[in-house]
């Protein structure tokens, strides 16, 4: 069994046959949707949103076909499955093996970690180079944004690059003595220096022994270990800190949901939002659980009254289970938005919305 293969079965396990294996698909590539987004919070999957973007759809494909040719998943409906007593066996096996990526948070850093990478990258490389009094070399990182950035932090910067290149050591180095839940290497050795080039991630995983997408994981795991330690400690690495302050955001909310959020915070309806941006009230609806989801705070007693929620909630926690129908068919004046607003609100009570 692959890591990829392993971490396809974290996530069915957690869907139990709600949602189709695309959902899992669409998330694993980060795709920015209001519905992925809600997976992600409502399932317990976020930590893997977006760990896989350069997946393709024809590899998702043979990864489901052979976990079903080995047994390891049973046909529940078309396109939905389910883990097998086999697969849940095998599973609970693999991660006593391997460990499980337990800083892995792809929902709350998306991105960030893409643009830390880059600009890092291209950082130790300019800062190497210099060092070595060399002049012309081609840049590791050719995406102009990220070439902007760096040209703009070093004629900005009130430090020399002999004085910058010693406090990235520093912070790198403390950083890596905070117990990272991988080995350091796997991450430096994918750095590019003055007459050293960094490894591939093909050739990073071939130099450890490591099967490709176990590799990328564990890559991907140090990675947001890293990005963690310096948000919540952003003072004590100002320089790593630099690097990702204005790409980090609190609220990881899609930019269309941005949008409705402010729209809403100026006093507009649901239904005004929707003809003033010319979408489906549905999709208004969507960006509205999504805001909730993220734990925004939002007033929503115009859609929901504090006694239909609390009905919804207790109904909820007696049907016990995740569908909207069963709670609709026990109260039948409410509304499946409403639903999904009271269940969105109390996410984190036993009570998940699917």
């Amino acid at each position: 069994m692959t890591f990829l293969q392993a971490i396809v079965l974290v996530q069915l396990q957690r869907i139990e046959g709600v949602r189709t294996v695309y959902s899992i698909y669409h998330l694993l590539k980060g795709k920015k949707s209001s519905q992925t987004i809600q997976d992600a919070h409502l399932f317990n999957l976020g930590i893997f949103f977006q760990t896989f973007p350069n997946l393709q759809r024809n590899v998702f494909d043979e990864i489901i076909h052979d976990l079903y040719q080995n047994g390891l998943i049973a046909q529940q409906d078309e396109l939905k499955f389910v883990l097998s007593e086999k697969g849940c066996k095998e599973l609970a096996v693999f991660f006593e093996k391997d460990t499980f990526p337990s800083y892995l948070n792809g929902l709350k850093y998306q991105d960030v970690g893409i643009i830390f990478w880059r600009r890092l990258t291209l950082f130790v490389q300019v800062l190497s180079n210099f060092i070595h009094d060399i002049q012309k070399y081609y840049p590791i990182v050719r995406d102009p944004d990220t070439q902007r950035w760096i040209k703009s932090f070093f004629k900005q910067s009130h430090f020399s690059k002999q004085e910058i290149s010693i406090k990235l050591f520093h912070e790198l180095s403390s950083i890596f003595k905070q117990e990272p839940p991988e080995k350091p290497e796997l991450f430096l050795i994918r750095l590019t220096g003055n007459q050293q080039v960094g490894l591939t991630i093909e050739q990073s995983a071939e130099y450890f022994g490591m099967e490709y997408t176990e590799y990328w994981y564990r890559f991907i795991h140090l990675l947001h270990f890293m990005l963690g330690t310096i948000l919540q400690n952003n003072s004590e690495y100002p320089l790593l800190f630099s690097l990702i302050k204005d790409s980090h955001q609190s609220v990881p909310l899609t930019n269309s949901t941005k949008e409705t959020y402010l729209l809403l915070k100026n006093g507009h309806s649901i239904q005004e939002i929707a003809t003033l941006r010319k979408l489906k009230t549905n999709t208004i609806e969507d960006h509205v659980i999504e805001i909730l989801l993220n734990q925004v705070d939002l007033d929503v007693s115009p859609y929901l009254s504090k006694e239909l929620e609390t009905e919804i909630i207790q109904t909820a926690a007696i049907v016990g289970q995740k569908k909207l129908k069963p709670i609709k068919e026990v109260i039948q004046e409410v509304s499946y938005f409403q639903i999904r607003l009271a269940l969105a609100k109390n996410k984190g009570n036993g009570n998940e919305l699917n």
